[in-house]
């Protein structure tokens, strides 16, 4: 039996020799280790030492084996700081529970009352005294959606016979603040394990209607960094003055209401596009759909009392719809579902400004970021000039005079247009109509021949660019 016990004392080192560093109850001491069972709420140790180890146990708890003071033990208990290995604590957070609400936008739970707490689970007991500074709140944008990335005050309770912590905000809360609670590496269990990774717990309060507020959507993924906003699901932000709600409450916003509607009739968004394609063909296709709804603390729907700037940033660059027709920035709009009608109706002060569309909304809807044929003539211009496509400068390089293959070109030119080439005298040369769905957009070339397909002699020219509501005439100079 002594032989027996003495192998499992050397399997005991063994594993020891393998993984010191991994019990916080074992440390190193030249020669020596203490082996140590936790228990939580016992008091004391009662030893058996010797002048190379020394095992320790609970008083109060039977230790199975018999203690000696002589070279040979016999250990059969098998604790080992509560691990079964005796080499690495699984110290982790479980679960988090942020107040009473269960609200997600953007992944992130959202209409968080400011006197809510947050309940940590972890998956062992806690060493009570690097909680103050392993677990902390971090203030990441405030209610106006400045980055602050800030640790605020916090307070938390802890009981020793549990794994669950619960934090509390100093007072309260701040209204329509993203907080981020994060677990670090100063957290330890009562083992003396660190956290396997550090841990977060975002969460953004409702909105304090005493006063302004910014909502911001998507959240942003970290500290004023907002998430990507491609076309289709471009970001919004919106200013919400003071005295807008009569009470706390909560943004949410659905970038896809067709799929995920918050209150809205998918059949009734179809039927508006439907209309619109209709009436303005293939530009007039959204380019993004965006449904806001605003609710109080008991989940119920309210309404705005004042007007609400809003604005939609959408990526650079080309915009093409669904259909594939290009769209040009300086035609986007706000347009605004009707329900009743299933119709899009066009927000008559919104606008673009940079890359963003701006305007004013007197309620939550569902809104379209919208263009439509640009019919903008007023910036058309010909190049180029005079066109010398056999002269001693021909080409088609920076200050050229063209080439056969290259043509004339008209540049600028609005969505949808007729180019239409005169003589001096009045004689129609040419008429051509542009594209921006079936040719370059806003270009279109002219190979210098008429109607009939012969060369037009030198000479001057006269041009006219028409479009549905805006023209624009010139003229322009050949030598062959």
């Amino acid at each position: 039996m002594k032989n027996l016990n003495r192998r499992l004392l050397n399997k005991i080192l063994f594993v020891l020799s393998l993984c010191p560093a991994g019990l916080h109850a074992m440390p190193a001491r030249g020669g020596e280790y203490d082996l140590t069972k936790a228990l939580i709420g016992a008091s004391g140790v009662n030893e058996a030492v010797s002048a190379d180890y020394s095992a320790a146990y609970a008083l109060g708890e039977d230790a199975a084996g018999i203690e000696s003071q002589s070279p040979d033990y016999d250990f059969m208990s098998g604790y080992f700081s509560a691990f079964a290995s005796g080499c690495i604590g699984n110290f982790s957070l479980v679960s988090a529970v942020v107040g009473p609400s269960k609200i997600l936008q953007d992944g992130t739970q959202v209409g968080v009352p400011l006197g809510a707490t947050i309940e940590l689970v972890f998956s062992g007991s806690l060493d009570p005294s690097t909680i103050a500074a392993g677990i902390q709140a971090n203030l990441l944008n405030d209610h106006l959606g400045n980055a602050r990335d800030q640790i605020v005050p916090s307070s938390y309770t802890y009981g020793v016979v549990g794994t669950t912590v619960v934090i509390a905000a100093q007072g309260r809360w701040l209204g329509n603040t993203f907080y981020d609670i994060i677990g670090n590496g100063s957290l330890r269990s009562i083992d003396g394990f660190a956290l396997a990774a550090p841990t977060h717990t975002p969460f953004m309060t409702v909105l304090d209607p005493n006063e302004d507020n910014v909502v911001l959507r998507p959240i942003p993924v970290s500290a004023g960094t907002p998430a990507p906003a491609a076309v289709g699901g471009a970001s919004i932000h919106l200013d919400i003055p003071t005295g807008s709600f009569a009470d706390y409450s909560y943004v949410l916003v659905s970038r896809d209401p067709l799929h995920s509607p918050l209150q809205a009739d998918p059949k009734t968004i179809e039927a508006a596009n439907q209309k619109a394609q209709a009436s303005g063909g293939a530009y007039q296709t959204p380019l993004a759909l965006q449904e806001v709804a605003a609710y109080n603390e008991q989940g119920l729907p309210m309404t705005l009392a004042k007007s609400v700037t809003f604005s939609v940033s959408y990526s650079g660059g080309a915009l093409f719809t669904g259909s594939g027709a290009p769209i040009r920035p300086q035609s986007l709009s706000f347009w605004n579902l009707d329900s009743a009608h299933a119709l899009w109706v066009k927000m008559p002060d919104s606008r673009p400004n940079g890359a963003d569309v701006i305007g004013a909304v007197a309620r939550f809807s569902v809104y379209a970021l919208m263009g439509s044929a640009d019919p903008d003539a007023s910036q058309v211009y010909v190049f180029p000039l005079p066109w010398r496509p056999h002269g001693p400068n021909a080409g088609s390089g920076p200050g050229q005079t063209g080439t056969e293959a290259e043509g004339i070109t008209f540049s600028n030119l609005p969505s949808e247009c007729d180019i239409t080439i005169f003589t001096v005298s009045g004689a129609q040369v040419r008429k051509l109509h542009h594209s921006d769905l079936t040719g370059l957009v806003a270009q279109e070339r002219w190979d210098g021949n008429t109607s009939g397909g012969q060369h037009t002699a030198s000479g001057v020219y006269l041009w006219r660019v028409e479009s549905s509501s805006d023209s624009k005439n010139g003229k322009l100079m050949l030598i062959r």
